[in-house]
Formats: structure tokens, sequence, C-alpha cells
């Protein structure tokens, strides 16, 4: 009897295997299924690994196409840049140049002046002779020097040549007429002379 229920339960197990394994080929939700559904899952995933190189691609050449128009934009931006600075420079060179040829043609007109030019720029024999000359001395401050400008005689002088560095502001100068010009002279230094007009 023994023997007939040890055969008995192992008959029993293997029915019940035999069951269990048709019952899973029946359902659907079997792991029959899931290669087919790993299968599908994976081909989506497939399709979105190949679609986004694609998108990639599609990508890098739009970048690459915009950045020759930006490198382009950026190039065209330096030269605009870069001419209006050269057309600044050129104006401050062209104002420079036409103060240089004012500054020019106003020292033109006060040497033409000091030199017996024009009708102010001479003084009368007779006042020379009375106010002017090496015996007639006076002062020109600093001040007077500095604004380019002093007045002795009844007239106003410029100053043409720079003051020398020898010379003082206290010391006694001069005004001397010499071959059609006015210069002034330093009593203490009368080897040097510089050069002014009247005004």
């Amino acid at each position: 009897m023994k023997l007939l229920g040890v055969i008995g339960t192992t008959g029993l197990f293997f029915l019940l295997g035999a069951t269990a394994a048709a019952y899973a080929a029946l359902d659907p939700q079997e792991p029959g299924d899931k290669p087919e559904k790993q299968e599908e899952k994976a081909k989506p995933e497939k399709q979105e690994k190949q679609s986004q190189p694609v998108k990639q691609e599609a990508k890098q050449p739009k970048q690459e196409q915009d950045k020759p128009a930006k490198q382009e934009a950026k190039q065209a931006k330096q030269e605009q840049d870069k001419s209006t600075k050269q057309e600044a420079k050129q104006e401050q060179n062209d104002k420079h140049a036409a103060q240089q040829d004012q500054q020019s043609a106003q020292q033109s007109q006060r040497d033409a002046g000091n030199r017996g030019g024009g009708e102010h720029g001479r003084i009368s024999d007779d006042h020379y002779r009375t106010s002017f000359g090496s015996g007639h001395n006076f002062h020109v401050n600093r001040g007077d020097y500095d604004h380019r400008r002093f007045q002795y005689g009844g007239y106003s002088f410029g100053f043409i040549d720079p003051w020398p560095a020898d010379w003082y502001y206290t010391d006694n100068v001069y005004v001397v007429y010499d071959d059609g010009c006015y210069y002034m002279c330093d009593a203490v230094h009368p080897g040097i002379r510089i050069s002014i007009n009247i005004l």
C-alpha cells in the first residue's frame, strides 16, 4: 500500500505539471508572449535610436549653416566698425591739418605784418625815435608773455618767437626795427633777440 501511495502522489504531480504547462500556453500574458512584446518595445527603441542620429544630423547642418551666417555677420560688423574708426581718424587728421593750415596762414600774416606789410605794421620814424630803440627800456611780465602779447609806446605787440631760457622777466628789454622786422632785445643779453610784430 505504501507503494501505491507513492505512485499516486507522483502521478498527481505529473498531472498538475502538465495542466500548468497547458494553461500557460493558452494564457496571453504568459512568458511566451513577453518576447514578442520585448521585440515590439525593442523596435521603437531602435527606431528612436535610428531617428536620433537623423535629428542630430539635421541639427548639425542647420548649426553649421548658422555658423557661417553668424561669422559673416560678425565680420561685416567688424569691417563696418573698422571703417567707422578709419573715417573718424581721417576726420581728426583733416581737422588737425586744417588747424595747421590756419596757424600757418596766421603766422604768414603776422610775418608779413611784422616785415613792414600793412598800414598798422610800421611805427612812424618820429615815434620810433622818441619811444623805441636801445635807449628806451621797459619790462615784460610773465602774464604778458603767457598771453602772447604786450603793450608799449602806444602799440600792441605779439610774440612770434619763444621766450629765451636765459632771459628773466625782470630784465630791461627794448624794441628795435631791423631789416623790415621788429625784435625784442634784452639789455643783459644783447646778442639774443626774439621776433615780435605789431598787432
